[in-house]
């Protein structure tokens, strides 16, 4: 034991939740760098003052005869942990309003019939997505361990299905808008072509009525 009971717990608890919370950091940035998780930065960094907090208290003051410092500490770890809940909220968050944009930007390029084509999973994903944006609605109702476990739901049923599409794609996106340009190409050549055939008959056409009635 290194303090007492409840603040070994508080301690403990703290220590689990910033893990989770900075591995679900790393994946995000994996999607959108640094900007897309800064709320989530930002949680940590407010938990991270708060512990600093603590410990200034542990080594200035006497917390083991004064509760009022005692019931402080515990207060400041309290609110440290649940920092550390909202940047994992906010991480996923995160992740999937960028993936949300990034799907809806590369499908108004290419097109939902060329996605669905090259990435046969693309819709099932996308319905996943709607499932997750659905659940993070329905779990604000319940701000404590309700919306956690729904959260923590998401982590391990949909955040590494929708962290590999994104990545397949994005790996993809330069060879596969190379594609439909190239098939944008065609069909502009092909439309000029069927033109260029359309003039041609109406010249003849023409021609043929000029030589019958005007030639002679």
């Amino acid at each position: 034991m290194l303090f007492d009971e409840r603040l070994d717990q508080l301690i403990a608890d703290l220590i689990s939740q910033w893990n989770v919370a900075e591995r679900r950091i790393k994946k995000a940035e994996q999607v959108g760098g640094e900007e897309a998780v800064g709320s989530a930065i930002f949680e940590l960094r407010y938990a991270g003052r708060k512990l600093i907090d603590v410990l200034h208290l542990l080594q200035t003051k006497d917390w083991k005869n004064d509760n009022k410092t005692y019931e402080l500490i515990c207060r400041n770890l309290a609110d440290a942990i649940e920092d550390c809940v909202k940047a994992k909220h906010d991480a996923i968050d995160a992740m999937v309003d960028f993936i949300v944009i990034w799907f809806d930007e590369i499908e108004t390029a290419i097109g939902i019939a060329k996605l669905i084509e090259l990435f046969p999973e693309y819709l099932g994903v996308t319905a996943r997505i709607a499932g997750i944006q659905q659940k993070v609605i329905e779990s604000r109702g319940n701000r404590v361990a309700g919306r956690d476990g729904v959260y923590d739901n998401i982590e391990t049923t949909d955040y590494d299905t929708l962290l590999a599409l994104f990545q397949k794609m994005k790996v993809s996106a330069p060879r596969v808008q190379a594609m439909v340009d190239q098939d944008n190409w065609r069909k502009k050549r092909d439309f000029l072509l069927l033109l260029g055939t359309f003039i041609t008959g109406l010249a003849l056409v023409g021609l043929t009525i000029y030589e019958i009635f005007f030639a002679k």
